[in-house]
């Protein structure tokens, strides 16, 4: 059952990042994507290393403890989905409400998974902890992929100046 849940992960992940991600909007969504990968990877490396949470399902079990559907693919989808749809226009309630009821979706998803799988089990964490660990890293992600979508609006400001004074 546990096989058919990872691909279903991949399919919808899939259909998901081409449907919900506007195409005009994919380098955004990828840099993200990317960028999710790498702070969860940082912080699940950790929790595992300590007995946290553990993998009994695992795609590749000689090469790593953690699971590669969820900690490099799924998640990190569902980040870049989040953040090319938010609003940032938007008053600071609104999108205080858009991120607390994704990491609740997203807290959910998981506890369902380690409650009815054998995907993820957690040892010492608990469904707060989680909603925090995913919260954590929505952030940091998010505070990272502003700066760096920021910088390159600023540069491309800078460069329109210098060609408009010439």
């Amino acid at each position: 059952m546990e096989h058919w849940i990872m691909l279903a992960m991949w399919l919808f992940g899939t259909a998901g990042f081409i449907l919900f991600i506007p195409r005009k909007d994919w380098r955004m969504g990828f840099f993200s994507f990317l960028l999710f990968q790498a702070i969860i990877w940082l912080v699940d490396m950790i929790t595992f290393a300590l007995d946290w949470q553990h993998a009994p399902v695992r795609e590749f079990p000689k090469a790593t403890h953690m699971p590669l559907t969820l900690d490099y693919f799924f998640y990190p989808v569902s980040f870049a989905i989040y953040y090319v749809n938010k609003k940032s226009k938007d008053g600071l309630w609104s999108r205080f409400i858009y991120f607390f009821v994704w990491i609740s979706v997203i807290t959910l998803f998981d506890n369902v998974l380690e409650r009815y799988t054998d995907l993820i089990a957690y040892d010492k964490m608990t469904w707060y902890t989680i909603w925090l660990d995913f919260g954590f890293l929505y952030s940091v992600s998010q505070v990272c992929c502003n700066w760096y979508f920021k910088d390159r609006d600023s540069f491309q400001t800078e460069q329109r100046w210098e060609t408009h004074e010439n």
